[in-house]
């Protein structure tokens, strides 16, 4: 019966939808046997039975090509030409068909698949990207599939259409496409719809309507015609691979590839996302992206799928996991040209928090060119991620890495803090330079009550223990610029009030340390926690220095005055073999080695060395250990021996030093043994003398400058040489030397010394023995007289020749009511007073100096009757005593 149908169905173009196989070479024998049983054999039968039916060849072509049929080939292959072995067909006893009943609604296959499993994760705990969104189907039945018609669609079997007339004559119907691709219409008939675009829908009823409702052709129309689609046709097709529900399906003929892979129950996470592929008439036609769907939200290549297509859901290209410090951790899979640039944009970029310098990517080697002699087949690689987007590099992935993006550290490198008694407190940026005062100033100020005496900042040390010190709050709010009052990044201050410490209680410590500490109590506060905050205890100089076996701990005793004392090791404290937990008021006392014996030793050296000197004393010090320390021996030292003085404590008697003569080893000094010969070793406080080759000294150097004929440096030809012979050496003074200016300099300082008595007078009595280092300036002629001290116009005059001291003083305005003596200093040294009387003429260059006079006593009232009181008292005296004297006599 059904073969029967089939056939006449072709004929007439339809219902070949029931057929999976219908382009089958089987199914196209079984129609021609039926249509032979029907007697139909001919062409002229064909169109005979189609005009029959209403139906046009075109109809019957274009919907044999519908279902996968070539009308015109079939025509040709069993009609008009028949086939010379007919009689050899091979029988066919049974045909099993996948049919269709399209009186019952057909339901999308996505009803039948099983609720979805969450989706598995790796065994990191990161989830596979995107298999999620197939965990809740969109599609709860088959109108979510349909949305705008389009206007190419082919109506077919199954299609419900909706038929409403309106105006003269009213008439609304709702049908379904029989299987023979007919819509029956009430009081009209059927017509033939199978075949026909959805465009063209209305024009083939309006058409066919007409002919019973002439209103519809009228110009203009009096009847007028709505056709619209209420339910599509139901089409099968295949999804393959790595589907959830792989094989055939059932789903609304409006469906997409996106609407077939949901209803099929999505993908497995071991199929891929990248490469959907969508096969039609065994030819590869489109091409699906679902990350271009899951991450902006644009399926350009989801094509609506036709009856026998095959979706094919290939594994998955590989898979690379990201965590981290990105916004969407997850595995995921990447195309051939995409790195880790890609990545991240998939995983919807990185959080601010990431740390780009140093991006950790886990991988294992590649299967091929993996070394056979080694145990381990992973790596690791640390890329800086800001250098990849500098240089605009793309790193590529490989199947199986793990990308892990780290967290920023959580601390700040320009932060500084306060707390306490200031308005506002919390943390600030830290800039260079920025003092603790500039701090209490941005927190908003001080609050009243502020205590003054102390302000601790906290700082860690370069091992990151928490270490304190206290300041005077006054010193710091001062601004002056001490370095140990400046700010260092993540420095936390603690401002207190008055009423905050008279409810703390303290405890403190002292003796050898920097400077004495006082810290807040707090429970449970130890020995060890109070010496290893305050004591540089793990540095070898200080360990050197202080006296580990004995240290003490006061406690205050209540009712009592005196605290107890409590001796304890240090060296057991540090090792924490013995601790003890701090009381309020406590105090911890620790001593210095130097109270029993000098630490910082030394020797000092002087004589015939370059640097002469303090040096400390070390171990095994020799007399050439120390030489080597003072720089050598100058060029005319005493190198055979030195002399030592060493303090001698002799209590018995008067002898305080003992002198040593002590020969130099040569050889070991300049390194050329290992040891000193010498076995007289330094000691504290030893002084070393070096001394000159007798008869020797430093070359004795004297300098010549300013009016010479030969000015420059000379040096003595003997102790007694006098500057008269130095200046004939010299060439003697230049014609316009002026000798009464001329200056001699010893030790830095100006000597009384006239070169014109020298000059002028024939007598040595004017001649002076130099000295090294002596040095003599003669000038020319100065031209000018200063005035100054107690005149009314200090000042430079010229020099006016026979000009004399008053008349310089007149010109500069005379003396004022406070001036004293005058007093004129020659410019080559000499000074002398001017009398009341005197008026000596000015040389060139000399200074006039008025002095002041000497301020008066202040007179305390009622000393003048006093004085007189007491006068008047002796005066009595002596009368009386001359009274008595001559009445005894």
């Amino acid at each position: 019966m059904y073969i029967r149908e089939l056939a006449a169905v072709f004929l007439t173009g339809l219902a070949l939808l029931a057929l999976p196989f219908s382009a089958n070479s089987q199914s196209e024998q079984q129609i021609k046997n039926e249509l032979e049983k029907r007697g139909i054999d001919t062409y002229e039968e064909v169109q005979a039975e189609l005009r029959k039916r209403g139906m046009s060849e075109a109809d019957a072509r274009r919907q044999a090509r519908l279902y996968g049929i070539n009308y015109d080939e079939y025509l040709r292959k069993y009609i008009l030409t028949k086939p010379k072995d007919s009689t050899n067909m091979d029988a066919i006893t049974s045909i099993e068909l996948d049919t269709v009943d399209y009186t019952t609604e057909v339901k999308d296959r996505y009803e039948q698949v099983e609720p979805q499993e969450p989706i598995e994760e790796k065994g990191s705990g990161l989830p596979y990207f995107g298999y999620n969104i197939f965990n809740s189907n969109p599609y709860a039945n088959q109108q979510g599939l349909v949305g705008n018609i389009d206007p190419g669609y082919i109506i077919g079997p199954g299609d419900e259409l909706r038929v409403y007339l309106w105006g003269e004559a009213e008439f609304q119907f709702e049908g379904k496409v029989d299987i023979n691709g007919n819509l029956f219409i009430p009081n009209v008939g059927q017509v033939f719809v199978s075949g026909t675009t959805y465009s063209n829908l209305h024009d083939r009823l309006k058409q066919y309507l007409s002919r019973f409702y002439s209103g519809l052709a009228k110009s203009p129309a009096a009847i007028f015609l709505d056709v619209s689609l209420t339910k599509l046709r139901p089409i099968r097709i295949m999804v393959m691979g790595e589907s959830k529900n792989p094989g055939s399906l059932l789903i609304n003929s409006f469906a997409t590839t996106m609407n077939s892979i949901y209803a099929s129950g999505g993908i497995q996470t071991s199929g891929s996302l990248r490469e959907v592929k969508v096969f039609r008439n065994n030819k590869f036609i489109s091409t699906i992206d679902l990350y271009d769907y899951l991450i902006k939200g644009a399926v350009s290549e989801d094509i609506r799928l036709m009856s026998n297509d095959v979706i094919f859901i290939p594994s998955r290209l590989n898979t690379i996991s990201i965590q981290g410090e990105v916004n969407r951790e997850g595995i995921y899979e990447l195309k051939g040209n995409e790195g880790l640039i890609d990545l991240i944009g998939f995983a919807g970029g990185l959080k601010p928090s990431a740390h780009t310098q140093s991006v950790s990517i886990k991988r294992i080697k590649p299967l091929i060119g993996r070394p056979a002699n080694s145990s381990f087949d992973r790596e690791i690689i640390t890329l800086n991620y800001n250098e990849l987007l500098m240089e605009g590099r793309n790193f590529t992935m490989q199947d199986g890495d793990e990308v892990v993006f780290d967290r920023v550290l959580d601390k700040y490198d320009n932060v500084v803090k306060v707390a306490g008694s200031v308005f506002r407190p919390g943390e600030y940026e830290y800039s260079e330079g920025m003092s603790l005062g500039q701090l209490v100033q941005r927190a908003g100020g001080l609050r009243p009550n502020t205590y003054f005496e102390k302000v601790d900042l906290f700082r860690r040390d370069r091992t990151g223990e928490l270490k304190f010190q206290s300041f005077n709050l006054t010193e710091v709010m001062s601004g002056s610029g001490r370095s140990d009052l400046l700010l260092q990044a993540d420095d936390s201050l603690k401002v207190y009030n008055t009423e905050e410490l008279k409810s703390l209680e303290t405890v403190s410590i002292e003796g050898y340390l920097s400077e004495p500490r006082t810290v807040l109590w707090r429970e449970n506060f130890t020995l060890y926690d109070l010496i290893f905050m305050s004591a540089n205890v793990e540095d070898l100089e200080y360990k050197n220095r202080i006296l580990t076996n004995r240290a003490d701990l006061l406690r205050f005793q209540e009712g009592q005055t005196e605290y107890q004392v409590i001796p304890f090791n240090l060296d057991n404290v540090l090792d924490k073999r013995f601790n003890a937990v701090l009381k309020p008021r406590d105090r911890v006392i620790l001593y210095s080695r130097d109270i029993n014996e000098v630490l910082d030793q030394y020797v000092t050296i002087r004589g015939a060395v370059k640097n002469e000197g303090r040096y400390a004393l070390t171990d095994s010090m020799s007399i050439e250990d120390l030489i080597l320390q003072a720089g050598g021996f100058v060029r005319t030292a005493f190198r055979d021996s030195v002399t030592i003085t060493r303090e001698n404590f002799d209590f018995s008697g008067n002898l305080i030093a003992r002198i040593n003569r002590v020969p130099t080893d040569m050889d070991y000094l300049l390194g050329n043994s290992i040891e000193s010969v010498n076995s007289y070793y330094l000691k504290h406080n030893d002084n070393v003398t070096v001394d000159l080759i007798p008869g020797s000294s430093e070359s004795r150097e004297v300098k010549l400058t300013g009016e010479i004929k030969f000015p420059g440096s000379y040096f003595l030809q003997s102790k007694e040489e006098t500057l008269k012979e130095v200046l004939s050496r010299a060439g003697g003074v230049s014609p316009n030397a002026y000798l009464n200016g001329a200056k001699f300099f010893r030790n830095g300082k100006q000597l009384a010394f006239s070169l014109d008595d020298l000059m002028n007078r024939d007598t040595d009595s004017f001649n002076i023995i130099l000295q090294p280092n002596d040095s003599i300036y003669v000038p020319e002629a100065f031209y000018t007289v200063r005035v100054e001290g107690e005149v009314s116009n200090p000042s430079l005059q010229k020099y006016r020749p026979n000009q004399t001291v008053r008349a310089y003083i007149k010109d500069a305005g005379g003396k004022t009511k406070n001036a004293n003596k005058i007093y004129i200093t020659n410019a080559n040294g000499f000074t002398k007073k001017v009398g009341w009387l005197q008026n000596p003429k000015v040389l060139d260059g000399s200074i006039i100096t008025v002095s002041a006079k000497p301020p008066k006593e202040p007179k305390e009232p009622g000393k003048f009757l006093e004085n007189f009181g007491t006068l008047a008292a002796i005066i009595s005296s002596t009368l009386t005593t001359i009274y008595l004297v001559e009445r005894l006599n």
